[in-house]
């Protein structure tokens, strides 16, 4: 974990702007999410094999034991670093040239920044803002990369992972 204070130099330029992010966002599920979760996989896995489409089968066990292993699991704490040569995601460094723009959601208790990223896999980068000012992070980024305007809701991932609470 990288600790050090805001303004440090880096070798990627001064830090100016730090907080601590969870990897992911552990949702909390209930009884009742289990079993309705648990329903769908059971009579998915009943059409699958009653269907005799095994490959659509062992795709439900999988999901299912994925499900199961990531609830068990608590999410990584990441040090999120926005420095004046870009920024530092865990371990990870995304230059400036290498994102295309930002944008902050901010309708609590959505509190989402956005990175644009020039990836073929990934096109955005979500970091939650956790108790961060958003205006504050917002005039720290526009000296460095460009607002995206039209962005005005979170990604359809985002928002399906919250509603669905994975």
């Amino acid at each position: 974990m990288i600790t050090m204070a805001i303004g440090d130099n880096t070798k990627y330029g001064r830090i100016l702007a730090e907080w601590t992010v969870p990897e992911y966002i552990q949702y909390k599920r209930t009884l009742g999410w289990m079993i309705v979760m648990g329903g769908l996989a059971a009579v998915l896995l009943i059409h699958a094999l009653a269907t005799r489409n095994f490959l659509f089968a062992i795709i439900i066990m999988i999901v299912s034991a994925i499900v199961y292993l990531h609830e068990r699991r608590q999410p990584d704490q990441l040090e999120l670093l926005i420095l004046e040569g870009g920024i530092v995601l865990g371990e990870r460094y995304y230059p400036y040239k290498e994102l295309t723009s930002f944008w902050i959601i901010y309708e609590p208790p959505v509190k989402l920044l956005y990175f644009g990223v020039n990836q073929t896999m990934r096109k955005e980068l979500p970091i939650h803002l956790e108790d961060q000012n958003p205006l504050a992070i917002r005039r720290i980024l526009l000296q460095y990369i460009e607002e995206d305007f039209e962005k005005e809701d979170e990604s359809t991932e985002e928002a399906l992972a919250r509603l669905m609470r994975l």
